[in-house]
């Protein structure tokens, strides 16, 4: 029969009791009701309780990172989808505002020089009201005034009224014509072109006369003019 290797007492550490080979340690173990491997196969609920006594759950921190990442990847595809789209209907909204704007601005700039410039009594009575009428509709025309929170809700659309055929659909010239300030003006430059007999016509047309001083108004049309200066000069 072979001898067991025996361990020094004094270091602590397990011998074979016998020839069946168990671990003093476990048979310590098992006298005491335990297992000595539980640490590694002991049950899935004894393994949760000691994890969450010893080391701090990681739970929480997860759940705050995975929500961080998905609401920034949400925003991202957000802006993705809606940012263009957004873009383009302000640009061609702005654009037709503008541009009416500019036309108002340009043909009441183009009265205020003929008359300014024309050598007759009449236009030069009218000067003043004309110039003075150019620098109001510089001041209401400006982006800052057309684009004012006064006529904008901050969701970008407008806050007056616009009016369509029934049935029919808003466009970008609806919303332009129905601005207060673009209506406003326009109002006038049409009584301008109705009192100097402008031919809207002809502003995109580089022959001819742009501008016939004939007036409505009798103050206006008080001397005859000579036939080479029967139109304002723009």
């Amino acid at each position: 029969m072979m001898d067991h290797p025996l361990v020094d007492a004094a270091d602590g550490d397990a011998t074979l009791a016998d020839a069946g080979g168990l671990p003093l340690a476990e048979e310590a173990a098992g006298a005491a009701g335990g297992d000595a491997l539980d640490d590694v196969f002991g049950s899935p609920m004894e393994l949760l309780d000691e994890q969450h006594v010893s080391h701090p759950s990681d739970v929480g921190r997860l759940r705050t990172e995975h929500t961080t990442a998905g609401y920034r990847e949400g925003i991202t595809l957000a802006k993705e989808s809606s940012i263009q789209a957004g873009f383009d209907e302000g640009f061609g909204l702005g654009a037709t505002l503008g541009s009416r704007a500019g036309l108002l601005l340009g043909v009441l700039e183009g009265i205020s020089d003929a008359l300014s410039r024309h050598g007759d009594e009449g236009a030069a009575a009218a000067a003043p009201a004309a110039e003075k009428r150019l620098v109001e509709a510089r001041e209401e025309l400006c982006p800052s005034r057309i684009f004012s929170p006064d006529y904008w809700e901050p969701d970008g659309n407008w806050a007056y009224p616009v009016l369509v055929v029934e049935g029919e659909d808003i466009l970008f010239p609806h919303v332009a014509d129905a601005h207060p300030l673009i209506r406003k003006w326009s109002t006038v430059v049409d009584e301008q072109v109705e009192l100097w007999n402008i031919s809207m016509g002809l502003l995109e047309d580089e022959v001819g006369p742009r501008v016939a001083l004939t007036s409505n108004e009798e103050p206006l049309a008080s001397s005859p003019l000579p036939a080479t200066k029967q139109a304002l000069d723009w």
